[in-house]
């Protein structure tokens, strides 16, 4: 994942809602994903193993905000027990095809959420976070974000 993926990820996050942050992990899962795959066709198998690693601290992530109360949330949690054990098999025999799989899966769950995250009108998950505005100032070909809020207090209150 590059520094531009890791901001524009860090910026999603700090706004996003409950559904939202959903949305936010499959894309971070997918990119995972196709950075170990593209770097297994590099030959390059000890950062597909980093990547894989990396893909399956994102979906515990999953595993962990899933409701299991409900039959969705446990039939959920099912499909996320199976991606990790794709993700293991891929792991153990430096296949991309398994790897391949999950991406597809999660392509599905994320559009789905999408779909959710669309209807649902709830808070922001953080709070007391800085307002960032992007837009095209003072130089047409450069995108310039501004931060405000600087003074206020980012930390917990006490």
């Amino acid at each position: 994942m590059t520094k531009e993926q890791i901001q524009a990820f860090t910026l999603r996050v700090s706004s996003a809602n409950k559904t939202e942050m959903i949305v936010i992990l499959y894309d971070i899962a997918i990119t995972y994903l196709n950075d170990s795959v593209s770097a297994l066709e590099n030959d390059n198998k000890s950062l597909f193993r980093a990547e894989l690693n990396r893909t399956k601290s994102t979906v515990q992530e999953l595993m962990n905000s899933v409701d299991t109360s409900t039959e969705l949330g446990a039939t959920l949690l099912k499909l996320y027990v199976y991606c990790n054990r794709e993700l293991t098999e891929a792991f153990i025999n430096y296949d991309e095809a398994p790897a391949r799989h999950v991406i597809k899966i999660f392509g599905e769950l994320r559009e789905a959420y999408k779909v959710a995250s669309s209807r649902d009108k709830s808070a922001a998950v953080m709070t007391n976070t800085e307002t960032v505005y992007n837009g095209l100032t003072y130089n047409k070909n450069l995108m310039n974000e501004i931060l405000t809020d600087r003074a206020s207090n980012r930390g917990f209150l006490a």
